[in-house]
């Protein structure tokens, strides 16, 4: 793989049609699924370029259009890396992530292209726009493909450490299930794996960068909110208008219920779906023949009709449809007098199915009078602010390479910037002026500017330093979590 050059001529012409034509080419499956081209599983990606480039994007519901903006935007990239000779021989591979454990398309990874196949590549992208809900993606098992020497493999005497980009908004889960692995990937390892340690081990081979495209708290919020809010509503159940609801989330194919007991001593589940108070479990998936691997429940009052007094919600496990009956992580969200919270668990831990399974949610009182404070508004979505989210990223990689992105278009100045620094081909100023010299707006100019500013010079690029490795392959062993 690798080798040629890119035309910025065969790129314009394929992008006459549009952007989004290259997202519904021929090329791309009819059904939507990963494209075999893209496909991790069993493959291996080969570098044949001098500086090997990961562009690892985020294509769940938050930051989905940003493929679109790269696919648009990569003639620039490319054109400039050659005007201004910032890389050499740069071959990329394109990685587009999902939730692992709700999506279709967790983990989708290119070849190492440095000619017009890179068009092709990002066309082939699926957008799922998916997510668990739960403000993490699967970053971490990105890293894990390419830190893998079997998966990842330098061509003799062409490559040098190369450079890995993540664009995204989210954490990342701590840990990667072995079996996630197996599924995903193909790999059979005999222990979990650590998203630290697989950090330090992708940061042996790629100098390793977070671009976080701010937004703002009331964008962040419509994002967390979406993923049960849409379930519930597309499968039919009510949302908007309540005194009381509870939606339960969870995202595989086993049978988890919602249970509610009433202030009159009811008890809503799917053998009595409706309750003399007004109370009604209006959605109950996964219990037939249909299954879904993102199911959803939802019991609620319609505004005017709860009744003020005590209500218990708890959670079980029906029973098992997923062949390995491993516990299952749930979450739900309650809205009560139009406060909302959310509460989160692992079910069955030991493989329990009915009442031996439950778990309590919450108890608590309904009150038509009270309402939410503004500091009980804030702190509900507290772990998913700002600074919690890079104070994640900055456990994996050097915090001067987390890069803040006010403008999400400038993430294609901030990227190109961020190489050609990190690789001693110039530094900030003469970067900036390089800009201003292809008529960059004097206010994107700046935008890149505060995004680089802690960026280090080459001689000072972070290198990671691995002590041991990730669990070895083949079957067996007790289950464990590898730990720095």
């Amino acid at each position: 793989m690798g080798g040629g050059r890119y035309s910025l001529d065969i790129a314009r012409g394929l992008r006459s049609g549009g952007t989004n034509a290259a997202f519904q080419s021929t090329t791309a499956p009819t059904a939507r699924e990963v494209h075999p081209a893209l496909n991790p599983f069993g493959k291996k990606r080969e570098v044949n370029n001098v500086t090997p480039i990961i562009v690892a994007l985020d294509v769940t519901r938050s930051r989905g259009d940003d493929t679109k903006l790269m696919y648009e935007k990569l003639p620039q990239l490319m054109g400039q890396i050659e005007l201004k000779g910032y890389i050499e021989n740069p071959g990329i591979s394109f990685c587009a992530i999902g939730d692992a454990n709700s999506d279709r398309a967790p983990l989708q990874v290119s070849q190492f292209e440095g000619d017009n196949r890179l068009d092709e590549a990002l066309g082939r992208v699926w957008i799922e726009e998916g997510g668990g809900g739960t403000g993490q993606e699967s970053y971490e098992l990105a890293a894990y493909f390419y830190s893998q020497t079997n998966a990842v493999r330098l061509a003799a005497g062409t490559g040098k450490k190369g450079y890995c980009f993540f664009f995204g908004d989210e954490g990342f889960y701590p840990t990667l299930d072995k079996a996630q692995i197996k599924r995903v990937t193909g790999d059979e390892v005999t222990e979990d794996v650590t998203a630290k340690e697989a950090f330090r081990r992708l940061q042996e081979k790629f100098h390793t960068f977070f671009i976080y495209p701010q937004k703002t708290m009331d964008e962040r919020k419509d994002n967390i909110d979406a993923e049960i809010r849409d379930r519930v509503k597309k499968a039919g159940g009510q949302y908007d208008g309540v005194d009381v609801r509870a939606s339960l989330l969870w995202n595989n194919g086993n049978d988890l219920d919602l249970h509610v007991q009433t202030p009159a001593g009811e008890h809503i589940y799917y053998g009595a779906k409706q309750a003399s108070c007004g109370g009604w479990l209006d959605v109950d998936m996964n219990a037939g023949g249909a299954r879904t691997t993102k199911p959803v429940e939802n019991v609620r009052w319609a505004k005017g009709s709860a009744r003020p007094g005590r209500y218990k919600v708890w959670v079980r496990n029906f029973t098992f449809h997923e062949r390995e009956h491993t516990p299952t992580a749930w979450k739900v969200e309650l809205e009560v007098g139009g406060k909302i919270t959310h509460h989160e668990g692992v079910i069955s831990p030991n493989g329990q199915t009915g009442d031996a399974s439950d778990m309590i949610v919450a108890e608590f009182d309904y009150d038509p009078r009270a309402h939410e404070t503004k500091e009980e508004t804030a702190n509900k979505y507290a772990n998913y602010s700002d600074d919690v989210i890079l104070a994640q990223w900055a456990t994996v990689i050097p915090k001067e390479h987390i890069l803040r992105v006010g403008d999400p278009k400038s993430i294609i100045d901030v990227l190109l910037g961020a190489l050609a620094i990190a690789d001693g081909k110039v530094d900030l100023d003469t970067y900036l002026k390089d800009m201003r010299e292809l008529g960059s707006p004097e206010e994107n100019v700046r935008a890149v500017e505060v995004a680089l500013a802690g960026l280090p010079s080459a001689k000072n690029v972070a290198t990671a330093v691995v002590e041991g490795g990730l669990p070895p392959s083949g079957g067996g062993g007790k289950k464990k979590t590898v730990r720095l």
